[in-house]
């Protein structure tokens, strides 16, 4: 699962989340796991709705 960075091109450790020499981020490159997981997914926007949703009523009661 070792590979290189795709922004400077050095190889990376299997086990590595960051590049070491650019610090780039390697979540979901090289079959590594990626930054979110399903249920963190849904749960964000499941947030950002209710934010939305607040939001609109807020404004729509100033009106």
């Amino acid at each position: 699962m070792s590979g290189s960075c795709p922004l400077c091109g050095l190889a990376v450790e299997a086990v590595a989340t960051r590049c070491a020499a650019c610090g780039y981020h390697l979540a979901g490159i090289d079959g590594r796991p990626g930054p979110l997981t399903r249920p963190a997914l849904w749960w964000t926007t499941a947030g950002l709705a209710i934010v939305y949703v607040v939001t609109l009523l807020i404004v729509l009661a100033a009106r």
